[in-house]
């Protein structure tokens, strides 16, 4: 009899394109993938891999069971999603967030599904946009959530909201003015974040010819090098309103109109489908962009 297990083994070993690589993703050790795959081959009359290079590749033979195997693995996933909570299988799900979510609502999510969910093994990482997408593209992270969508077919996207954009610094550099034009604030450095921050490509922009820039990748460390006075920078409004309340940063309208920032949750569609749906929905339910 096929098992859902030899199935797996197949479809993840020619999708990341090492046993190494399937082991890892399934979180088990690669001689367990290597037997299932055995098991699997000895059920035909023809190998399912080349195993003459050093990446292992489908035969033709393969392909035809690969197609299989990811119809069964699809169709099982639904039946899990139909069946108890308690009856998911328990896997790792590796969940990428930028700083803004990690400050903010990510304590909360993480509850959430592990309300929901009890044996799921959680592995949040915190980085940049792009590289978020990039670790969600090479299959190293199931779930990100972060102001850029993939436009490719593989994968889902869920808007989760939008939140001002707006040019902040501290009360004393523009003398208590919450009004400015950008030559007044070009005058002063500019805190931005690195190159891969959705921020970065926001600001970086040759009709701001700021003279010196500070970078950083961390947000909130922005916010209070722009509170200490060291220039001026584009933050969240609705993330920092406390410091705007309690004096520390003010608001600076000028005649630049920002865009919002638009948060999605992304994942691909060919794997715990049903799962991360949930997880998208549970995301846009508590979505809360301030800090906590």
């Amino acid at each position: 009899m096929f098992t859902i297990k030899q199935m797996e083994a197949l479809y993840w070993v020619s999708t990341l394109g090492s046993f190494e690589a399937a082991a890892d993703y399934l979180n088990m050790v690669q001689s367990t993938i290597s037997k299932r795959i055995g098991e699997l081959e000895a059920r035909f009359s023809t190998p399912l891999f080349h195993r003459t290079g050093r990446k292992p590749v489908l035969t033709t033979k393969g392909e035809e069971i690969r197609a299989i195997a990811e119809q069964i693995l699809r169709l099982n996933d639904r039946l899990n999603s139909l069946a108890k909570k308690s009856s998911v299988p328990s896997f790792r799900f590796r969940l990428g967030v930028t700083d803004l979510v990690a400050l903010s609502w990510l304590p909360e999510l993480l509850s959430g599904i592990l309300d929901r969910y009890p044996m799921i093994t959680l592995e949040p990482e915190i980085d940049l946009t792009a590289s978020l997408l990039e670790r969600l593209v090479d299959r190293r992270l199931d779930f990100v959530i972060c102001p850029r969508v993939i436009q490719e077919p593989q994968f889902v996207s869920t808007p989760l909201g939008a939140i001002e954009l707006v040019w902040m610094c501290s009360p004393k550099l523009l003398d208590g003015k919450d009004n400015a034009t950008l030559s007044d604030l070009t005058k002063h450095p500019l805190l931005i974040q690195t190159t891969g921050s959705i921020l970065h490509s926001v600001i970086d922009n040759p009709n701001l010819p700021f003279k010196r820039t500070i970078s950083c990748n961390n947000m909130v460390a922005l916010a209070h090098l722009a509170a200490h006075g060291m220039g001026v920078t584009i933050l969240p409004h609705a993330f920092f309103r406390n410091m705007v309340a309690d004096g520390r940063l003010c608001v600076v309208r000028t005649e630049m109109e920002l865009p919002n920032l638009e948060y999605f949750a992304t994942f691909r569609n060919d794997y715990h489908v049903q799962f991360c749906e949930e997880v998208a929905a549970l995301s846009a339910e508590i979505c809360d962009f301030r800090l906590q």
